[in-house]
């Protein structure tokens, strides 16, 4: 990998991080609010960790698909990168009827 990427690489990476921190930080306090009020809802703490769980979701989905992206790009020759692509935006043709 070249040093220009691995910079780039780092400085997003850096990003992520500190975005999760910040959710992390509100899910906490959300979280504590809801445990300390004696009228909470038991639905309402397990949409707080679906929401929570979803953010993270988002947060991983976004990162391997820039890293893996990143690899396929460089393993793949130019000429063929095009093609790549453009096979992995074709909806798929698996479902058949009978």
């Amino acid at each position: 990998m070249k040093r220009g990427q691995a910079a780039r690489n780092r400085r997003v990476m850096r990003d992520y991080y500190n975005n999760a921190k910040q959710v992390t930080a509100i899910h906490n306090e959300a979280v504590r609010r809801l445990v300390d009020c004696d009228e909470t809802n038991a639905l309402e703490l397990a949409e707080l960790f679906e929401d929570a769980a979803n953010h993270y979701l988002d947060i991983s989905e976004k990162i391997r698909t820039r890293f893996i992206s990143e690899e396929i790009r460089a393993l793949i020759p130019l000429g063929l990168q095009a093609t790549a692509r453009s096979s992995e935006t074709e909806p798929s043709e698996a479902t058949t009827e009978d």
